[in-house]
Order: structure tokens, then sequence, then C-alpha cells
């Protein structure tokens, strides 16, 4: 088994060329060539889950954030770049593509939420479903929250809420212009001055960029370990990088 096999798998479910043009999917630390026999797939490439690929003798970790992303000034010894090519470990990053691949980041999050009847929006990413009953902006803030396990920020809106649209991490720019069409919408970061722009009527749920995307993980892991049933795949789920603090 090499990285490439990984790379194979990935591309099968979330094609890479399907990413939008400022993205970076790829394979961006290491060598195709390399032999694996253990992968770590997480959110991030933190500190936490390169400390757990040393650990485990992972020769790859699989990520939905890239890796990198922002052009490289420099590479200091306690970057995160420098420690994976210092450790020997590749690593892949599915972003853009898995965000809109079926069975992706946002479907993942329509399953998480009960949503039926789903469909895709021309870019593709983000889902428009239906809940499994009519809610107030009250409840459905509660409904989401118990559904990602997550603090929620809530625009409430005054119509009854049965359509949403979803798009999971920063999706602000994207789910909003839809609720032109439905009742609400969850996302996972909000701007202000995006909370402003919401028709009054409409109901908006900040769910946190973690929350709303780290539901990927386990489908991830899932594609290459059903793929590859000899490979040692471990998930990796770790905690929001961020604190809610209730006043």
């Amino acid at each position: 088994m090499t990285v490439q096999d990984i790379v194979n798998i990935l591309e099968e479910h979330a094609p890479f060329a399907t990413a939008e043009d400022w993205d970076n999917s790829s394979l961006l630390v290491g060598d195709a060539a390399a032999p694996v026999t253990k992968v770590i797939v997480a959110l991030d490439a933190t500190d936490a889950v390169i400390d757990l690929a040393i650990h485990e003798q992972a020769e790859l970790i699989v990520t939905h954030h890239p890796v990198i992303f922002d052009p490289l000034t420099a590479l200091p010894a306690d970057s995160t770049v420098y420690r994976l090519a210092q450790a020997g470990i590749a690593v892949i990053s599915a972003h853009t593509n898995a965000d809109k691949a079926v069975g992706g980041v946002n479907d993942c999050l329509c399953k998480a939420l009960g949503l039926s009847h789903t469909t895709v929006t021309p870019d593709g990413l983000c889902r428009i479903g239906t809940l499994p009953a009519n809610m107030s902006a009250a409840v459905f803030a509660d409904y989401v929250a118990q559904c990602l396990r997550t603090a929620v920020r809530l625009k409430a809106g005054t119509d009854e809420i049965r359509t949403v649209a979803v798009c999971g991490g920063a999706g602000a720019d994207l789910v909003i212009p839809l609720l032109r069409d439905v009742d609400a919408a969850v996302t996972g970061e909000v701007k202000h001055h995006e909370w402003l722009s919401v028709p009054s009527a409409k109901t908006l749920a900040d769910g946190g960029h973690y929350a709303t995307e780290v539901l990927v993980v386990d489908r991830m892991a899932d594609w290459i370990q059903t793929a590859y049933p000899t490979l040692n795949v471990i998930p990796y789920h770790g905690e929001a990088p961020y604190q809610t603090i209730k006043e």
C-alpha cells in the first residue's frame, strides 16, 4: 500500500479536480510512492495529530483542511510542515472537493440534522433539505445544538422553519442568499455584517466551524477503510480549537 493508493481512493469519492480554484487539495507533503501501513484521519494537521501519528508510527495523515494553504515564506523548525517532513509523515488534504462530494462534508451535515429530500446547489457547495417537522426558531436552535453537540449562535426569524440550507465551515456568504428560497440556514462561521444581512423573517444558525465539519472525519476514514480493510485507519476527532464561555 502506498500514499498514492490513498490518493486514488479519495479521488474516487471526492475528485480533486472539483476543488475550488483558490483551494489547495491534494498530496501536499511527502512522497506518493512511500509505503503506508497506518493512516490518521483528522480535520486539521495540528500538533496533537502529528504527535499521535508519531506515536502510532503512522506514515500518512489525511486532513480536510489543507496543511499548506497560504504561500510559505519560511520553514522554521517548529512549523507544521517542517515537523511533518522531519518525521517522514505524508499529508493528503481533501477540502472543497470533500465539501462537494456525495457523502462528503455537507451530506454528513444533512444527515446529522435529519434532513430529507436533499438537493445540491449549482455550485455543489451547499445542500437544501427538509426537517422532520416544522419548528420555531427557538426550537430549531435547540435542535441544531443537540444534533451537532455544540453551542449555537442564532439570528431568529419570524417564519416557521421546515426547509433548511446548510454549508459546513465558513459558508455564510453561500447560505444567506439561499434564504430567499428556504426558511433557515446552518453554517459554521458568520461575520458581523453577514448577520445584519439576514432577512427578518428568516433564521440563521452558526454551529461553529469545527462542529459543522468534523463529521466528515469518520466518513473519510470509512472511505479508506472500506477500500483497504487490512490498513490501520485511525479517525481523530479532538476538540474545537476554541471554547464557548457563557455569560
